[in-house]
């Protein structure tokens, strides 16, 4: 299935991070903690990711979607940053856990756009 076109992992991959980032945001919402600018940021980068990884655009426009993936990530380290100091250790930590895998994912996807070549049957 992923041996005709790598990217297409990286976007398997972004939508498991988006239904992460949405269950967190929705734990974050029904328990009260942590903000809710936070809160609400998360749930959208969460449906944000499923959606772009749900469609064929993050195979399409893969240099917006890496550029989404950077915006999700320093979003994320910044929220780790704000919620470990103001809120919570643990969903501190959870929230930097989280940007350093989309901080990976980014760097993957930015690696396999710009230095994977695509095969296919016809083309040699």
């Amino acid at each position: 299935m992923f041996k005709n076109d790598c990217r297409k992992l990286i976007c398997l991959a972004s939508s498991i991070l988006g239904l992460i980032l949405v269950g967190l945001g929705v734990y974050l919402l029904v328990s009260g903690l942590g903000f809710a600018i936070i809160t609400i940021g998360t749930i959208v980068a969460g449906v944000v990711l499923l959606v772009l990884s749900s469609v064929t655009k993050c195979i399409k426009v893969p240099c917006l979607f890496c550029l989404l993936l950077l915006i999700i990530s320093i979003f994320l380290i910044i929220a780790g940053i704000i919620s470990l100091l103001l809120v919570d250790i643990v969903i501190g930590l959870i929230f930097i856990g989280l940007g350093v895998i989309s901080t990976i994912l980014t760097a993957l996807c930015l690696f396999i756009n710009l230095c994977c070549v695509t095969v296919h049957k016809g083309h040699i």
